[in-house]
């Protein structure tokens, strides 16, 4: 018999292999899983999700689907996700932090990761029936106030952990966009020469402002506070999950570090809500995550997280103009990284970033 191989893609998932996952996970009662069916789900740029669609020997034997993330086939967005970490970083969260957290998150069945450090398989369960915002158009209020709750629960259940701030693969997103930024110059270089056309000039100089202030937003952005999502957008999101059982549920765990939270708060406002809705109600929704916080024990002082608010934005922008050249290119991605880019640069003038960013150093 053929030993057992942790890390497959998803074209060579057998009911056999599954039966063994599930059967490791306590998700079967003595059924065996007799086929399994993918279709691709999702909208991610740098991981390939699918949902799975399981039978039994026994109707009913276990669950009737589920969603796996596998390494992207593009070769462009595999190799960041390696080289970033990310794929690592994400198998990371699901074994060793996702149950502690109490946050609305999916619930890992099996995660394991290559010696490459590239190819993984993650299963998690299916949340469907459930509904999804297109970041294009935008969320509301409402919608953003779930989101940034969740953020503030992730945040305060970490701030100031001095074991968390250890470990080394909760360290990648800070060391990548530290490099990013000293490298950002050339950065926007390439990105004058590939995806100008996307980008009004306005915007792109508002981005390239940040190579006259790389020093101060590196040691910003080096004041580590705790656990942060660091791709918190729309596309990243659930509403109404399990048909209402839960009001939002929050996906994508590839890019989590130990860092600042502030900028979690600030890059959902500036790619997930449309400017106008972003204007009027910003510092209301920045009020409720400081509000939650504090409820969750967090000592920290509005005005200060407005502040850190105001100069976080400055992320949000620099990874619109980085990532559109840093993964596959598609019509749909296209015109997310424009809009993405559009929404944070009028959120960085808005905010006045930049001057923020000078006074705080």
């Amino acid at each position: 018999m053929r030993a057992f191989e942790p890390v497959l893609p998803v074209e060579a998932i057998t009911p056999e292999w599954m039966t063994t996952i599930l059967s490791r996970a306590g998700r079967l009662g003595g059924a065996v899983v007799v086929d399994v069916q993918h279709e691709p789900c999702g909208t991610g740029q740098l991981a390939d999700s699918y949902r799975l669609r399981l039978s039994y020997d026994i109707p009913g034997g276990g669950p009737a689907t589920l969603v796996g993330k596998f390494a992207s086939k593009d070769a462009t967005s595999r190799a960041f996700g390696q080289q970033s970490g990310y794929y690592r970083s994400e198998i990371g969260f699901y074994r060793e932090l996702a149950s502690g957290l109490g946050m609305s998150i999916p619930v890992s069945v099996y995660a394991a990761l290559a010696d490459n450090e590239t190819d993984f398989v993650l299963l998690m369960e299916d949340l469907a029936p459930a509904r999804r915002v297109d970041q294009l158009d935008g969320c509301s209020a409402e919608e953003s106030a779930l989101v940034l709750e969740q953020a503030a629960v992730l945040h305060a259940r970490s701030w100031r952990s001095a074991d968390l701030a250890a470990r080394e693969w909760l360290k990648g997103p800070v060391t990548a966009f530290t490099q990013v930024t000293d490298q950002f110059g050339d950065v926007l270089r390439r990105f004058s020469e590939l995806s100008a056309d996307l980008v009004s000039a306005p915007d792109l100089r508002e981005a390239a402002r940040l190579v006259e202030y790389a020093g101060p937003w590196k040691r910003v952005f080096s004041d580590l506070q705790c656990l942060w999502h660091s791709d918190l957008r729309a596309d990243n999101v659930l509403f109404e999950v399990g048909g209402g059982a839960r009001p939002v549920a929050v996906l994508d765990w590839q890019g989590v570090g130990f860092g600042r939270g502030s900028i979690d708060v600030a890059y959902w406002l500036g790619t997930s809500m449309r400017t106008e809705e972003r204007r009027v109600h910003e510092r209301e929704l920045v009020r409720r995550y400081h509000a939650a916080l504090q409820r969750n024990g967090v000592d920290y002082g509005f005005e200060r997280c407005w502040r850190d608010y105001r100069v976080d934005a400055l992320h949000g922008l620099q990874v619109g103009v980085f990532g559109l050249g840093a993964v596959k290119r598609t019509p749909r991605g296209d015109q997310m990284w424009k809009c993405w880019i559009e929404r944070t640069a009028a959120q960085v003038r808005d905010l006045e970033s930049y001057e923020a960013l000078r006074d705080c150093c």
